[in-house]
C-alpha cells in the first residue's frame, strides 16, 4: 500500500510487486521536492490528456496533407539555414501556418543532422500554450519543411528594437511566459539554451512563444550535457568552461533575458564571441545596474546569474517555484497567465490570418535551388 499524506487528507493506492522487492521511506519534502504533491500530478495529467485528445484530432488532420494544399503568402523570417514562409491552406483560406523550408545540402555541410532531428522530435513533442506547436513535417530531395503554427504578433525582438526598452510589467509578462515554458520543458528533462529576444514570437493575443528548438537537447532529469551552443551574450559561465550544464544554463539565459528587456541590451557585451566569453566569466557582480532596473528586478537577475550553477535560482529544492515566489513577482497573476485570461501589456494589430505587418520585410527569394541531398539521413524526417 502506497500512501500520500498531504495536509490532513491521506491518498492510498495499490501497488502490486512482481518480485521480492525492498520498500524505502522518503519523506514529505523529498517526495515534493522529486514528484511534486498530488495536486500538482493531478493537474500535469490533466494538461497532458486535453492536449493530447486534441493532438490526436489534428494529428489526422495535418496527416492527410501534403505540399501541394498550401500557397505561400509572404515570408516572416530569413537565415542560413533558408526561410520561414506563411503559408495558406488552399481547402481553407481562413487557416495560415508558418512554414519552416530548410536546405538540407546546409544541413549536411554545417552538421546539423542531430540538432534538426532533435528538433522535431522535441516540437512534436510539445504541447505547452507557451511553446509553438509544429503540426508536421515534409521532405524532399532539397529540402525538409516543418508546418508550425503561425504567431503572427511578430518577434519580440522586432517590438523591443522599435521601444528600445521595456517597462518592469511588461518584462514580468514575457518572463513569465518564458518561465512556463522552461517549467515544462525541464519537467521532461529537456533543456532549451537559445533563449534571447528573437526566439520569442507573439500570438495574435499578445502571449509569447518559444520558437526554434535547434540547440533544444532531451537530458533526463538530473543530467548533465557537454555540448558548447548557445548566442554568445546568453551562455552561461559552465557552458563557456566545458564544465558540463544542465536547466540551471536555462536559468542563467531567463536573467540575461530580464535585463535586455529592463534595459535593451544584454549585461555582458564585447566587440566579438571571446571578449564576451571573458566579461560573462568576470560575474554579474561587476555589471554596473543602470537606474532604469527596479530593484527587486535586479536582485533577482542576480540570484539567476549566480556563478555556480548550483546556486541559481530555479535550479534549487523548490525549483521553479522559488522564481515564481520571488518578490519582484509578488502579486502576479500566474493562474490568469496559463489560463489566457491575463491581459498582456502589448496587444499586436493583426486584421487576417494573412497580416504579416508585424514582421520585418524580406526581400524575394532570388537564389538558385541548393543542389539535392541523397544521403538518406532524413528517411525519418
Amino acid at each position: 500500500m502506497f500512501t500520500h499524506h498531504t495536509r490532513e487528507d491521506v491518498r492510498t493506492a495499490n501497488v502490486i510487486a512482481v518480485e521480492s522487492v525492498t520498500c524505502l521511506v522518503i519523506d514529505r519534502e523529498s517526495f515534493k521536492h522529486l514528484i511534486g504533491g498530488i495536486e500538482d500530478m493531478s493537474t500535469k495529467c490533466c494538461e497532458d490528456t486535453d492536449s493530447k485528445a486534441t493532438s490526436e484530432v489534428e494529428g489526422s488532420f495535418f496527416s492527410k496533407l501534403s505540399l501541394c494544399d498550401f500557397t505561400a503568402i509572404d515570408t516572416l523570417g530569413v537565415g542560413g539555414f533558408g526561410r520561414v514562409e506563411l503559408v495558406q491552406l488552399k481547402s481553407d483560406v481562413s487557416r495560415t501556418f508558418a512554414m519552416k523550408i530548410l536546405k538540407k545540402r546546409h544541413i549536411v555541410e554545417t552538421r546539423q543532422q542531430e540538432h534538426i532531428r532533435s528538433e522535431k522530435s522535441i516540437m512534436s513533442d510539445s504541447h505547452c500554450g507557451f511553446i509553438v506547436r509544429l503540426y508536421r513535417t515534409f521532405r524532399d530531395n532539397k529540402y525538409l519543411y516543418m508546418l508550425m503554427e503561425a504567431c503572427l504578433g511578430g518577434e519580440l525582438w522586432t517590438i523591443l528594437r522599435d521601444r528600445g526598452s521595456f517597462d518592469d510589467a511588461t518584462t514580468r509578462f514575457y518572463t513569465g511566459c518564458v518561465l512556463e515554458a522552461f517549467s515544462y520543458l525541464h519537467s521532461k528533462g529537456i533543456i532549451y539554451r537559445d533563449l534571447k529576444p528573437e526566439n520569442l514570437i507573439l500570438d495574435t493575443r499578445g502571449y509569447t512563444k518559444l520558437v526554434d528548438f535547434g540547440f533544444a537537447k532531451r537530458i533526463g532529469l538530473g543530467r548533465k550535457t557537454w555540448t558548447f551552443c548557445g548566442t554568445p551574450e546568453y551562455v552561461a559561465p559552465e557552458v563557456i568552461l566545458n564544465r558540463g550544464h544542465d536547466v540551471s544554463a536555462d536559468y542563467w539565459s531567463l536573467g540575461i533575458l530580464m535585463y535586455e528587456l529592463l534595459t535593451g541590451s544584454p549585461p555582458f557585451s564585447g566587440a566579438d564571441p571571446m571578449k564576451t566569453y571573458n566579461i560573462i566569466l568576470r560575474g554579474i557582480d561587476m555589471v554596473e545596474f543602470p537606474k532604469r532596473i527596479p530593484k527587486n528586478a535586479a536582485i533577482l537577475i542576480k540570484k539567476l546569474c549566480r556563478d555556480n550553477p548550483t546556486e541559481r535560482l530555479g535550479n534549487m529544492k523548490n525549483g521553479v517555484r522559488d522564481i515564481q515566489k520571488h518578490k519582484w513577482f509578488e502579486g502576479f497573476n500566474w493562474e490568469g497567465l496559463r489560463k489566457g485570461t491575463l491581459t498582456p501589456p502589448i496587444i499586436p494589430k493583426v486584421s487576417s490570418p494573412t497580416d504579416t505587418s508585424n514582421f520585418d520585410s524580406f526581400p524575394e527569394d532570388t537564389e538558385s535551388p541548393p543542389p539535392d541531398d541523397d544521403s538518406g539521413w532524413d528517411k525519418d524526417f
